[in-house]
């Protein structure tokens, strides 16, 4: 009888007035445990990271072809022809059928440039004042030129015109004994110069000449009295300018023929 009594008083007379124990928090959460790593031999080496590839390179451009020679080159072994750089002229029409060839006329620029020498005879100007001195002979009508060669500074030799061709470089002007356009029946040579007397000739021009000159007057059986300068055709230039040494132009040219 008591041991009921006393759970009764204890369980529900009582119980309002305990406290509540508070209750032990969750135990935290274990982690899990991954898996065993994998030993490695200490005589392992590890691997190098493998390289990404570089894309393979694209073909390469095609360089445009050089200009082909305007005139066949010479096929006597005794009389090759000498290096030069083709510019094509605009500036040239037919010879005569039937002209040969029989003299060559030698001149100077009266510009100290190659460049603005190459505008002027080519036709073909490349730079702001090229085209308005272009347009300018246009408007005033004064005639183009060229030649077929042009000797630079620095001793290049320029093709502009085909032998065969009839280049605009003598204009008014006859050789003596010998009526008739002298455009019709020669090769044109203008060497870069001011034309001043003052400035010189260079030794590289020179040397140029002495291979171009005997070339050519053996290739077309040119006399040596045909071998003049513009100033010797007419009384109206005086090109080449009194300081260039024609007559080593001369003996180098007897020399070869």
């Amino acid at each position: 009888m008591v041991a009921p009594l006393q759970r009764f008083v204890q369980n529900t007379l009582l119980r309002p007035f305990r406290s509540e124990e508070p209750r032990p928090p969750p135990p935290p959460p274990q982690p899990t445990a991954g898996p065993t790593p994998k030993p490695v031999d200490s005589f392992e080496q590890p691997k190098a990271a493998r390289p990404t590839p570089s894309p393979s390179p694209g073909p390469s451009p095609t360089p445009p072809a050089a200009p082909q020679p305007l005139t066949p080159l010479s096929t006597d072994p005794t009389n090759p022809t000498p290096e030069m750089v083709v510019r094509p002229s605009k500036n040239f029409n037919d010879r005569p059928a039937g002209q040969d060839i029989d003299s060559i006329v030698l001149h100077h620029t009266a510009d100290p440039s190659d460049e603005s020498s190459l505008e002027t005879l080519t036709g073909k100007p490349t730079s702001v004042m090229g085209w308005l001195e272009s347009k300018y002979k246009d408007l005033t009508g004064r005639g183009d030129v060229s030649s077929h060669y042009l000797i630079g500074k620095d001793g290049t030799i320029y093709q502009l015109v085909g032998d065969e061709k009839r280049a605009w470089h003598a204009g008014e002007g006859s050789l003596p004994g010998k009526p008739g356009d002298v455009n019709d029946r020669s090769i044109g040579i203008e060497i870069v110069n001011e034309g001043d007397g003052k400035d010189g000739y260079t030794e590289a021009q020179y040397k140029a000449l002495e291979q171009l000159v005997p070339y050519l007057a053996k290739r077309y059986d040119v006399p040596g009295d045909n071998l003049v300068g513009h100033k010797d055709i007419t009384d109206k230039k005086q090109d080449p300018s009194p300081n260039f040494d024609f007559d080593r132009i001369r003996r180098a040219t007897e020399a070869k023929n």
